[in-house]
C-alpha cells in the first residue's frame, strides 16, 4: 500500500483529501502546515506528498524546495486556490503535478496514480 502525506491548512479540505484517498485504498497522513508536514515526512516513509501552497508557518513552495533536495525525492503534487504563480514556480523547480483548487477529482486521482507509479519505477 502506498503512503501519502497531505499537507493542508484548511481542515475541511484536508479531511476531504484524506477521505477521498483512503477510499482509493491509500494510507494517508495529514499535517496542518508545512512545519508539521516536514516533521511527519522525516519520521515516516511517504511515497507521495500533496501540499497546499499558501499555509501558515511554512509555505508549500518551501516544502517543495526541501523535498526536492532529498535523494530520491518523493513525488509531489502541489495545489493552490488563486495563486497560479506559485504553481508555475514549483513546476520550474521540478514538481510534475500541479492543481488549482477546486480541481477535477477524477483527474486528480489519475495524477496520484501516475505519481505513485513513477515513484515505484524510480525506486526499482
Amino acid at each position: 500500500m502506498s503512503n501519502i502525506l497531505v499537507i493542508e491548512d484548511e481542515a475541511s479540505m484536508g479531511d476531504f483529501m484524506v477521505a477521498m484517498l483512503e477510499m482509493e485504498g491509500y494510507h494517508v497522513d495529514l499535517a496542518p502546515d508545512g512545519i508539521e508536514g516536514m516533521n511527519l515526512y522525516n519520521r515516516e516513509h511517504h511515497d507521495l506528498v500533496i501540499t497546499d501552497m499558501i499555509m501558515p508557518r511554512k509555505e508549500g513552495f518551501e516544502v517543495c524546495m526541501e523535498l526536492l533536495r532529498y535523494h530520491p525525492a518523493p513525488e509531489i503534487i502541489a495545489m493552490s486556490a488563486g495563486y497560479p504563480e506559485y504553481l508555475k514556480f514549483v513546476s520550474a523547480l521540478g514538481v510534475k503535478y500541479t492543481f488549482e483548487k477546486p480541481f477535477d477529482v477524477p483527474e486528480f486521482l489519475k495524477s496520484v496514480s501516475k505519481a505513485l507509479g513513477r515513484r515505484h519505477e524510480n525506486l526499482n
